[in-house]
């Protein structure tokens, strides 16, 4: 008996794992599976590994100059089993460097600058030269030859000195806007992701891919002009250092749950008594556990704050802040709806708490996340604020929680941060505001579906050179897989699966397959069917009606995507039925449905579809009689 039960284990466990890769799994991810990084029940495996960074960054930013001066210590911890004989760094604001012309922007050349001018390098406490054989800057990566390799389970340190000038209007996603209001992100040399999957990150930032960053610890000190205020990436750790007693008093007050305090109001933006009156002040923010820092820094800011609980359970609290120019129209209300929005995603859908202790948006030019961070624009309408607050806000978890690499999978967050938002714009229209989230995305899903330019969700981001096949496969084409897979499962079966996801990868990297198996694994069905149609075919939404004979109603899934079917049928005696199918019907079709028609000498019409059901040629969906 013990033999035929060790057997039946055996049995199962390979039913199971081949079950999960009739998906193809390209070469280099096989080998995680093998090694065990990786399983097939979608969770991270037993020997999972992630290296580890340590920031200690002292910056002198001067607004009038628009220079930065850094200096930063890191400590770079190898958990890998691998003997490292380089390291990687990413110099992301290279992407304005001269002659540097690796862009998916429109870039004006006028805007360009010196990129990172390092003024000091050291190895292990040991300085080279900046003209070293052994550094190599190509794109905006930077190559380190180690004269002593890192072997497993050690550390290693650097020490950079540098400067980058934010040239005015070069503003891609951060950067100087002019009238002393800057949002500084991509400003120092940072180690790029070493993983399980393709060891160093090397690929470029072009513009569309974001973000890829190793879960890290901050210790960060910013000096500016004493009337300036930083709001950064995690927690001020010296307010009564920088804000004047009535500042701090209302600082202080605004970390008690239960009410809005405006801690800098409109009439008091041109004060100089906010601050202390040093001619400069260096603001000390910490922040752990996460993979990148950004603050936004102006002395025409408005600035309100309010904490709330994310946590019902433990009880666990998030700062919230909200900085922005004194003649916004709409920007007031948006700490009340910051808060809104991380109660409703810690609580409903997602429904995991929002895992850090702040979070602040920053009112720069752009629509842009950062963790704990936001740089968001005001919209001339309410709803673009709000459907850019859920959107931006919806990052807080990819990838910042579950640290996806949107530099080759950009669906995997853009996906996500498009989905969340649909649960809940409409509580926050007006009565006579007759906008509707779903069919916004599905006119821009509608653009180019089904057209030679428009290409799987598998397709990586650096193979994407243009803005609409890179915006449908990351934005719209995923909501909508998302939505439909959400509609299939009922909202109790996704959410416990979806959850588990999230749970099983905090703070970790997840490839399309840990999202694919672990979808399986937690919803107790195998849905690679689902993914296969969805995420590795080319194929868009378009059903169509037809008779075979009199008796007989034929669905053609023309384009050959996995849709749910609605029918209604009206009788000549005015009644009607509606008849449902879920999309798993199109599973073993063929793309062909036939369905027996009653009493057809007593049918008016037959109509297809529901305006939640992507379509791109209704005119074959009515059959009238």
């Amino acid at each position: 008996m013990k033999h035929i039960f060790l057997f039946a284990i055996l049995l199962f466990s390979i039913l199971l794992k081949s079950q999960n890769t009739e998906l193809f799994v390209p070469r280099n991810m096989v080998k995680a599976y093998s090694t065990y990084t990786r399983s097939y029940n979608g969770a991270p495996g037993d020997k999972y590994w992630q290296n580890k960074p340590k920031y200690d960054i002292n910056l002198d930013f001067n607004p009038a100059t628009a220079i930065l001066s850094g200096k930063e210590n890191i400590i770079y911890k190898n958990n890998s089993p691998d003997t490292l004989k380089n390291i990687v760094f990413t110099m992301l604001g290279d992407i304005y460097k001269k002659n540097n012309y690796n862009h998916d922007w429109n870039l004006n050349r006028a805007l360009t600058n010196d990129g990172f001018v390092i003024k000091k390098f050291s190895v292990a406490s040991k300085e080279w030269s900046i003209d070293d054989k052994n550094i190599r800057r190509s794109g905006t990566n930077m190559y380190i030859k180690l004269e002593n390799p890192l072997p497993p389970d050690s550390k290693i340190s650097f020490d950079i000195e540098w400067q980058y000038e934010f040239t005015l209007n070069a503003v891609i996603r951060a950067g100087n806007y002019g009238d002393s209001t800057f949002m500084i992100a991509y400003y120092y040399p940072k180690i790029a992701v070493y993983d399980d999957i393709d060891g160093w990150d090397k690929h470029n930032y072009t513009g569309f891919g974001e973000f890829y960053g190793e879960v890290a610890d901050y210790n960060v000190h910013i000096t500016v002009p004493g009337d300036f205020k930083v709001w950064a990436t995690g927690e001020l750790q010296n307010p009564e250092q920088v804000l004047s007693p009535e500042y701090l008093k209302r600082w202080q007050e605004a970390h008690i749950p239960g009410k809005t305090i405006n801690i800098i109001r409109k009439d008091e933006v041109a004060k100089r008594d906010v601050t202390l009156p040093d001619k400069k002040l260096t603001w000390y923010y910490i922040a752990k556990n996460v993979p990148d820092f950004a603050f936004g820094t102006s002395n025409r800011y408005r600035w309100d704050a309010k904490s709330i609980v994310v946590d019902t359970i433990t009880g666990r609290q998030t700062f919230l802040c909200t900085a922005y120019a004194e003649d916004r129209h709409y920007y007031p209300r948006v700490i009340d709806l910051l808060d809104t929005v991380l109660t409703n995603y810690s609580t409903k859908i997602p429904g995991v708490p929002y895992i850090y202790p702040s979070m602040k948006i920053f009112n720069g030019n752009a629509g842009m996340e950062f963790p704990m961070m936001c740089n968001d624009a005001e919209d001339n309408k309410w709803v673009g604020n709000v459907g850019l607050t859920y959107h931006e806000v919806g990052h807080s978890y990819f990838p910042f929680t579950v640290m996806t690499n949107e530099r080759k999978y950009a669906w995997m967050d853009e996906g996500w941060a498009t989905f969340f938002p649909n649960f809940y714009i409409k509580d926050h229209l007006g009565k006579n505001n007759k906008f509707n989230y779903f069919k916004s995305r599905m006119q821009r899903y509608y653009q180019i579906a089904g057209m030679d330019i428009e290409v799987p969700e598998m397709v990586l981001v650096d193979l994407l050179r243009l803005r609409a096949p890179y915006r449908q496969a990351s934005y719209n084409k995923s909501f909508l897989a998302y939505y439909y897979l959400y509609d299939y499962l009922g909202e109790d079966r996704f959410l416990k699966a979806f959850r588990g996801y999230i749970k099983r990868w905090i703070g970790k990297h997840p490839i399309p397959y840990d999202f694919f198996y672990s979808m399986n694994d937690l919803s107790g069905e195998n849905l690679n069917w689902y993914w296969q149609n969805w995420f590795f075919e080319f194929g868009y939404g378009d059903l169509a009606l037809s008779l075979q004979n009199k008796n007989t109603l034929v669905i053609e899934n023309i384009g050959h995507l996995a849709l749910p079917v609605r029918l209604k049928i009206t009788y000549n005696d005015g009644h009607s039925i509606n008849m449902a199918y879920n999309l798993k019907i199109w599973k073993n079709a063929n793309n062909k449905l036939t369905i027996p028609l009653k009493d057809p000498e007593d049918i008016k019409k037959i109509e297809l579809g529901e305006d939640w059901i992507i379509d791109v040629n209704k005119s074959n969906n009515i059959i009238e009689f």
